[in-house]
């Protein structure tokens, strides 16, 4: 029953989400709560979804605290990040709930630290996705050059010196017209493609959990 139940349940929760789905938009089933405010219905099971994060969000938080707990206590290798991550996550946690997320001391350090920072790992991505485009885009077949002439045109594109030298008024509207083609329809048209496989597989797997076929994610193949 430990496998039976589970599968029951996405079963049944799967079944509902779609029957509402289905019939949501033609019917206003609505529900009174103890208060006296109505909802629809619809709307009470998608926050439901969004209460069931919460709860994730809380049993993802109590996993990592304990694992760097354990990190420290065993004195692991580099665990005074364990500690200097648990004092950072809990801090600032407890700065949100008592000021609120328009609090000026919670705004400050988002705006004034995470922010920054953020900014200056990106920065340092930079160096290695340079080198990376210079491995990967080395002229050894069409297909490679192809793509390093697009590559070309999307960043002299998304530069103000690609405007100096190719005005945007000018034919063809420059390399930033032509930065706006390429992204529109080639790219746009590759990303429906992929959109579309995306959910044919989302469709196939929910069908195959509903009829009880998949089972990879009670951890059984």
């Amino acid at each position: 029953m430990r496998r039976e139940i589970p599968i029951i349940l996405t079963i049944v929760f799967l079944l509902v989400r779609a029957l509402f789905e289905l019939i949501g938009p033609l019917y206003d089933f609505q529900i009174t709560f103890p208060d006296g405010t109505k909802e629809n219905l619809f709307t009470s099971i998608s926050n439901a979804v969004v209460y069931m994060s919460v709860v994730a969000l809380f049993m993802g938080v109590w996993n990592l605290t304990r694992n760097h707990v354990g990190n420290i206590r065993r004195k692991r290798e580099n665990w005074p990040y364990s500690i200097w991550l648990l004092v950072v996550l809990y801090a600032y946690a407890i700065i949100g709930i008592v000021e609120g997320m328009e609090g000026k001391h919670f705004e400050w350090i988002y705006t004034g630290v995470i922010v920054p920072l953020d900014s200056t790992t990106f920065s340092l991505l930079a160096f290695f996705i340079a080198s990376a485009a210079y491995r990967a885009f080395r002229v050894r077949s069409l297909e490679a050059g192809l793509m390093m002439v697009v590559a070309f045109i999307i960043m002299m594109g998304n530069t103000s010196l690609g405007n100096a030298i190719w005005s945007q008024t000018s034919w063809l509207g420059g390399f930033k017209g032509i930065r706006d083609w390429l992204m529109n329809v080639p790219n746009g048209a590759g990303f429906r493609a992929i959109n579309l496989g995306l959910f044919i597989g989302a469709y196939v797997t929910a069908v195959r959990v509903a009829l009880g076929l998949e089972r990879r994610y009670l951890g059984v193949d």
